[in-house]
This record gives structure tokens, C-alpha cells and sequence, in this order.
């Protein structure tokens, strides 16, 4: 059975659309749950798009995705890792 997590990329409206057909294109490894739309505004008034994307991964594939592609993984946050992997990996 394959182990998977959840997790969260957030993008630049720039970014969104590339890196989200990069995240369907792992197939059964990515089961996106949802996208939503970030805004943020300094003090200055200059403001920025986010787009918010939820889903599962499969956790052999988020570790590949760590080290093969850095760009990808520096949009990454894994929200819950089950304790029986965390278990697996602390042996």
C-alpha cells in the first residue's frame, strides 16, 4: 500500500499554471484536493497573488520531488506525515 501525506504548494500566479501540470502529471501519485487564491499587501500598498494548492502525495514521490527538483520542493510544505512513516524512517 502506498503511504501518503498531505501536503501544500503555494505559487506565483506566474508559477501556478506550469508547476500545477508538473503536479498532475504524477498521476496516481497526486490527488489534488483543492486550490485556493492567497492575496498579501505590504504597508506600502504593493500587493501579491498566491495561488494555494492542497493535496496527497505519495511520500516516496515528495521525497523524490526534494531532491531531484529544488525549485518544486521550496514550494512545498507536507501538513501531516502518519507516525507509522515517521516510525519507518526513524529506525
Amino acid at each position: 500500500m502506498k503511504e501518503f501525506v498531505l501536503v501544500e504548494f503555494l505559487f506565483t500566479l506566474d508559477e501556478y499554471y506550469k508547476e500545477l501540470r508538473k503536479l498532475t502529471a504524477l498521476g496516481d501519485d497526486f490527488r489534488l484536493i483543492k486550490c485556493d487564491d492567497e492575496y498579501e499587501e505590504d504597508d506600502d500598498g504593493l500587493h501579491w497573488n498566491y495561488k494555494r494548492v492542497s493535496g496527497k502525495i505519495n511520500s516516496v514521490t515528495a521525497s523524490l520531488i526534494k531532491l531531484q527538483n529544488p525549485a518544486l520542493a521550496g514550494k512545498m510544505r507536507i501538513s501531516y506525515i502518519s507516525d507509522e512513516l515517521k516510525d519507518k524512517y526513524r529506525r
